[in-house]
């Protein structure tokens, strides 16, 4: 009897240690796949600058990132599927390309005239408060001569680079 209970208390210790295992290797899927969709919103800035508005701010800048980059010329959306608009972890936001309100990133409060005096340590783009548990990822482009790919770091609530976002973005 003593057998059986032991037995069965490992295997319910296994069972409890794979769902772990599977429900932290999905959260850090999804959250690198939010990373990269940060990545892309960078680099669709940076190819598109010369068609975005500077005035516009926070999620209306994403907006015209989107139109610029997936609004064809007969006004039809190209396919965006998955739409890197979407925070995969947040996941309450339906992918509509015309409204505004379906972004879940935030941008800049400010842009300069031309994106390529934007500096490489200010945000261009972060996650909303609240798409992941704590923080979230925060956007960089260095539009240098280097040219190199924008950059994403993982910032925590309270952390420096969370706050520069924070103090630089809007939503």
């Amino acid at each position: 009897m003593v057998k059986l209970a032991v037995g069965a208390a490992g295997v319910v210790a296994a069972i409890a240690l794979v769902v772990t295992l599977y429900a932290g290797a999905s959260t850090r899927g999804l959250e690198l796949h939010c990373r990269n969709n940060l990545r892309h919103l960078g680099s669709h800035a940076a190819n598109n600058a010369g068609a975005i508005d500077p005035s516009k701010t926070g999620r209306v800048f994403w907006q015209e990132v989107r139109i610029a980059q997936y609004r064809k010329i007969d006004g039809q959306w190209k396919e965006m599927h998955p739409d890197p608009f979407v925070c995969p972890v947040h996941g309450r936001t339906a992918s509509k390309p015309d409204d505004v309100q379906a972004i879940d990133y935030r941008g800049p409060k400010k842009m300069p005239e031309e994106i390529k005096t934007y500096g490489k340590d200010t945000p261009l783009g972060a996650d909303r408060p609240g798409n992941h548990a704590s923080g979230g990822w925060v956007l960089r482009l260095d539009t240098s001569v280097d040219a190199l790919p924008p950059l994403v770091d993982r910032a925590l609530d309270g952390d420096p680079l969370w706050k520069a976002a924070a103090d630089s973005l809007t939503d």
